[in-house]
């Protein structure tokens, strides 16, 4: 399965056919095979190395808010998690 999450194009080099994107904060290359009329601005998915679909920019705005909710569900977990290990931890001791 494959999960890909919206990267906004921030560089574009049409001759060695690639592009960079920002993944909050974290920027990726990726070729343009299969989206050469892409432009500085536009959201993509990237998968294998490859832009492989663009997206309205309403679409990535939805899907990277769904994104923040999972990463924060995920954090919450973690801390909760890292509270109960601690608990056992001190119970043994």
């Amino acid at each position: 399965m494959c999960i890909a999450a919206p990267a906004q194009i921030v560089e574009i080099n049409r001759e060695e056919n690639y592009l960079f994107a920002d993944f909050g904060g974290a920027r990726q290359q990726a070729k343009m095979d299969l989206l050469p009329d892409v432009e500085i601005g536009d959201y993509v998915l990237i998968h294998a190395g490859y832009a492989i679909e663009k997206l309205s920019e309403e679409a990535a705005k939805e899907s990277l808010e769904a994104w923040e909710e999972l990463l924060d569900v995920l954090e919450e977990e973690d801390k909760e998690m890292e509270k109960a290990r601690e608990e056992f931890y001190n119970s043994i001791d």
